[in-house]
């Protein structure tokens, strides 16, 4: 019997090795040279390595193909920041056929956008006069973001479920509230009623066709429509007397009316729908989103605590920890977000607080005078609460 077994034995060793010596199917052995730049490589990976040369068999299974994986693709946006400071300024879209968002006055830009691009100058590069404004339609937003024309995208573009699920820019914060309301000859009245039967020119090309047209038949106003591609289009229409009325955010058809003779036109404050304003950068690129959102967060918390040019010697010496983290007695956290720490201190003295740059620009200081409403502060009766900067 034990000789039996040994035979067996024998008998299965030998066939193992002689199936061991048949080679497996397979693709030529490929000597793999991949190139990436050294600071975007990433940690080595089991099976390749990045930038030097690797000998890598490549086998065929009739159910698997273990190839070359494919070349990593970077975005644009990588490094954001220091882009800015290498190019020495910040590029701001807004839309400037809209006197109210920013202007040149003197060789001087004025208007809430340029106010709020200066801040981000001053926070990022340390120079409030290191920034270009660009002529940007709200519409054409994500392009400019994504064709690298701009690097911020300000005045007119509101967030909505379409921009964030379509992946086209990426929010960095709300500017400031605003509300859809009607510019119409003089003629008509501040009712609805009178606004029955009207004829409104409108755009397609932006939310305020959808706000109105449920405006529309929530009242059953029965409004006519002329509609056009965009803004600037149903606005030539309007003062051609083409139809009685037009439809936009209060602070662009305030920013139009100004350029018109007070006997032509006028605002009626019949709020359509609320408009808030955000800021916007390239969809790929948190690095700047997250250095927009934290200055306008800045902005709001100095407002908070009431600091302005004339008491910021006080709060310079002020014990509550968070009011010295936002005046750079801790270095780090403003650092942390690629930010000089002292930019706060240097804000207030120049532009003031979220309310200053606010009041002066778009509100009670302004020809405007738009009420913040929502806007506000929680302790004003508002819906804004900064988050505390710990």
């Amino acid at each position: 019997m034990k000789v039996i077994l040994t035979l067996v034995a024998i008998f299965f060793a030998l066939h193992a090795q002689n199936v061991s010596a048949q080679p497996m199917p397979y693709a030529q052995e490929e000597t793999a040279y991949e190139e990436v730049p050294t600071e975007y490589a990433p940690q080595e990976q089991e099976g390749f390595h990045y930038g030097r040369q690797v000998q890598r068999p490549v086998y065929i299974d009739e159910e698997i193909m273990y190839a070359k994986p494919m070349p990593m693709q970077y975005s644009a946006a990588v490094n954001s920041l220091q882009a800015i400071m290498r190019r020495g300024k910040i590029r701001c879209g807004s839309n400037l056929r809209v006197k109210s968002y920013a202007h040149l006055d003197d060789g001087v830009w004025s208007g809430i956008d340029a106010d709020f691009c200066r801040v981000f100058a001053l926070a990022i590069l340390g120079d409030n006069k290191k920034f270009e404004m660009v002529d940007v339609k709200p519409s054409d937003a994500a392009k400019a973001l994504d064709s690298g024309k701009i690097d911020v995208m300000l005045s007119g573009a509101s967030y909505s479920a379409a921009m964030e699920t379509s992946h086209k820019a990426l929010s960095a914060g709300l500017l400031y509230y605003d509300h859809q309301v009607l510019l119409t000859t003089n003629e008509i009245g501040e009712k609805n009623e009178d606004l029955r039967g009207k004829k409104i020119c409108i755009s397609t090309d932006t939310d305020y066709y959808k706000n109105f047209e449920d405006y529309n038949m929530q009242y059953a106003l029965d409004v006519k429509y002329l509609t056009f591609a965009n803004l600037d289009k149903a606005k030539e229409a309007f003062l051609l007397k083409r139809c009685d009325m037009m439809t936009a955010s209060g602070l662009m058809l305030n920013g139009i009316l100004l350029d018109l003779p007070k006997t032509k036109a006028k605002i009626v404050k019949t709020h359509i729908a609320l408009h808030p304003i955000y800021a916007f950068v390239q969809k790929n690129n948190n690095e700047l989103r997250l250095a927009i959102k934290w200055v306008l967060n800045a902005l709001l918390l100095a407002e908070q605590y009431g600091i302005t040019a004339q008491n910021l010697i006080f709060f310079a010496t002020n014990d509550n920890p968070e009011v010295r983290n936002l005046l750079g007695d801790n270095p780090q956290l403003w650092q942390n977000l690629g930010l000089r720490p002292t930019w706060v201190r240097e804000v207030i003295s120049l532009v003031g607080n979220y309310a200053d740059i606010y009041d002066k620009n778009v509100g009670k200081d302004s020809d405007y005078n738009l009420e913040r409403r929502e806007g506000r502060l929680v302790k004003n009766g508002g819906t804004i609460y900064p988050v505390p900067f710990m």
